[in-house]
């Protein structure tokens, strides 16, 4: 086991913040009832005569009753009666919340009974591997989710839309970790810690994809988008008011009022989800402009990233009406399925970003502007100053060599060339047929192959060679220099090797 795996594991064993057990539980002063007093109850009695003292006590009605359930849950456990332990237990905890009578010694005595196995479901952390590949899937979105808003180049406003969204699903999974995992009575607080973002994921992606295909600015009139958000937030304030001990009742003791509160949520999450997956599929698919130049990678991204999302709405679906309409008992089975399909989102846009960090930091993609000589007729842009912004942009990659940046892009390379994007995308489109991307990468990896073929001793390590010319990671590179060269980085050198050995 990696060192790695090791500390996430204690982080999400231990990092649990103050919860049950530090709780003071608001109890009246313990009166023994007089019953108790009269059998003058001392050392030498045995655990049986307890338990038929308490038992007779408890018949009398007596003011300290619910201490008396502790004792008789306990007592019951000590001498191997799981069936009335569990029944004393839970009438103990149902009326103090107090969960650490489940810390005693005495319950190891029917830890292998039913009972004790539906009391530690229900009450007891648990970790299981799955709930800790979320747990972790939860801390890579947390960790990029920062990366994406708070590094400045690029395109900002997508940037945050997206990372944002990143960060709404990384709660989701957070959240059913710790309800999974029973954490959520040592962390009370975390109750209903991810209802009051349910509305929020429709709008995010959707301005994040307005954010990529259009010159879009925010306006005031788009905060209509995020209004039910804010009524959601507000009606939640109530809840979140609440003490640790409130909270904990409520978790205990499910109401028809929250039942239904939850219903209503679903529905409103549902109409949310389907309305804005319908808005970007209108805005960034149905478009035939946009649909003829689907060979685009960047167009592919944002086809892939759709289509996770239409798996996770339609596994959402799937959830609820098992849940709130038929009341299967697979609901619980299909909820994985959609807190699956949040997982693979995060891995996904996670990887994507560390990658192909380009399809992020581009001002922005406006996929518009890629289209070749049919979209540019009505340029302003005249043949003589076409020329010139080709011969200052082949001066730039050739002599001044500005691909080696590895946060070079568009906006960067118009300000270099003195011009707007629009007139740099135009003139890399008509003079190079290709976009801007193909050409920073195919000049990369000329470049790559003139460091490999120079060292004659084969003393450039291949990482080496893909930071010079641009790269930030190796990935990224091996696949563009396979795609340019049909071959590997390792390939190339072993070919060179061989063919210098036959001379």
């Amino acid at each position: 086991m990696s060192i790695t795996f090791r500390i996430l594991y204690l982080v999400y064993l231990f990092a649990i913040p103050i919860g049950v057990n530090a709780i003071e539980i608001p109890m009246q002063s313990i009166q023994i009832d007089s019953l108790i007093k009269e059998k003058n109850i001392n050392s030498d009695m045995t655990q049986l005569e307890l338990l038929i003292l308490y038992s007779d006590a408890l018949e009398g009605k007596p003011k300290d009753s619910i201490q008396i359930f502790k004792h008789l849950a306990i007592l019951n456990a000590d001498l191997d009666q799981p069936k009335d332990a569990y029944v004393f237990t839970e009438k103990y905890i149902s009326n103090t919340l107090d969960i650490s009578i489940l810390d005693n010694g005495a319950y190891s005595f029917i830890e292998y009974s039913d009972e004790y196995k539906k009391l530690e479901n229900k009450y007891l952390p648990k970790i299981d591997t799955l709930s800790f590949l979320y747990f972790y899937v939860a801390l890579i979105g947390f960790f990029f989710t920062i990366i994406l808003n708070f590094t400045k180049n690029g395109n900002r406003k997508a940037k945050i839309f997206i990372g944002c969204f990143i960060g709404a699903h990384s709660l989701f999974i957070l959240d059913f970790v710790i309800f999974s995992s029973n954490f959520q009575f040592r962390f009370p607080h975390a109750y209903r810690m991810s209802s009051s973002i349910a509305l929020l994921l429709g709008p995010l992606l959707y301005f994040y994809f307005k954010s990529v295909t259009q010159n879009f600015k925010f306006k005031k009139n788009d905060l209509v988008h995020f209004i039910p958000t804010l009524v959601l937030i507000l009606s939640l304030i109530p809840v979140y008011n609440q003490t640790a001990l409130d909270k904990i009742g409520l978790m205990l003791q499910s109401t028809n009022t929250q039942k239904s509160y939850d219903y209503i949520i679903f529905v409103l999450k549902t109409i949310s989800l389907v309305f804005y997956a319908f808005c970007i599929w209108k805005l960034q698919f149905s478009d035939k402009t946009i649909k003829s130049i689907n060979h685009n990678s960047i167009f592919s991204w944002s086809k892939s990233l759709f289509r996770i999302h239409i798996a996770y709405v339609i596994s959402y679906l799937l959830y609820g009406i098992s849940a709130y309409v038929v009341f299967s008992s697979f609901s619980s089975f299909i909820y994985h399925f959609q807190i699956g399909a949040m997982s693979i989102m995060v891995i996904y846009i996670a990887y994507m970003a560390y990658v192909q960090p380009n399809i992020f930091n581009n001002e922005s993609l406006s996929l518009k502007e890629r289209l070749f000589s049919e979209k540019y007729k009505k340029s302003g842009l005249t043949e003589a100053l076409s020329k010139e912004l080709k011969g200052n942009l082949i001066k730039l990659l050739v002599e001044d060599k500005v691909y080696k940046q590895s946060d070079i892009n568009l906006e960067t390379l118009s300000e270099k060339l003195n011009t707007t994007r629009h007139n740099t995308s135009q003139i890399i489109n008509e003079h190079f047929n290709m976009n801007f991307f193909e050409l920073i990468n195919k000049f990369r990896i000329k470049e790559a192959k003139r460091l490999l073929e120079d060292d004659a001793h084969g003393n450039l390590n291949i990482i080496d060679v893909a930071y010079e010319v641009g790269y930030n990671n190796k990935v990224t590179f091996n696949k563009a220099f396979k795609k340019e060269t049909s071959q590997t980085p390792s390939s190339f050198i072993h070919a060179k090797i061989k063919s210098n050995s036959l001379r």
